[in-house]
């Protein structure tokens, strides 16, 4: 429903969804006609190598969810500097910056979702650039390894430190 409405304005994005699943027969079988025939591609399993080049060729990624927690697939598209779309769900508010690194958009809004794609594929590629880089810096900030590991240090070391007045 999205890309129609997307095509009902004159927008014509091509679509790779990375994955396998029950509903592929029934996707490939309506990608095959109407205005998305010859736009979408279903590329099935993919190693971690595949998915990181189909991550680098997007111009954004698109993971609308009813639910998250912490999507990896949003933080691996935000860690390669892709500006994401994504659905205000769980966590992801928590990683992905409204309008800095990406767009939001309430689950299950097809207008809502169609907008923010169409704000992405609309926007100039060095606005797209600055978002990834926001992105890429939020994700290095928030989940790299090793700030984690620290930040976990430091509370185990102050949840063990002797509080005065207590045994």
């Amino acid at each position: 429903m999205t890309l129609e409405l997307l095509a009902a304005e004159g927008l014509a994005p091509n679509l790779v969804l990375v994955g396998d699943g029950p509903e592929r027969a029934r996707l490939e079988e309506r990608a095959a006609s109407g205005p998305l025939a010859g736009r979408v591609r279903i590329t099935g399993w993919l190693s971690e190598a595949e998915v990181r080049g189909e991550l680098r060729r997007a111009r954004v990624v698109v993971q609308p969810s009813f639910a998250e927690g912490l999507p990896v697939a949003l933080m691996e598209a935000l860690a390669l500097e892709r500006p994401v779309v994504a659905t205000w769900v769980a966590g992801v508010p928590e990683l992905v910056s409204d309008g800095a690194c990406g767009w939001l958009v309430p689950p299950g809004s097809a207008r809502a979702l169609a907008t923010a794609l169409g704000a992405a594929l609309r926007a100039p590629l060095d606005t797209l650039r600055r978002m990834g880089r926001a992105g890429a810096q939020r994700v290095t900030e928030l989940h790299r390894l090793d700030s984690q590991a620290a930040r976990l240090a430091e509370l185990i070391q102050q949840a063990s430190a002797p509080r005065p007045g207590g045994p």
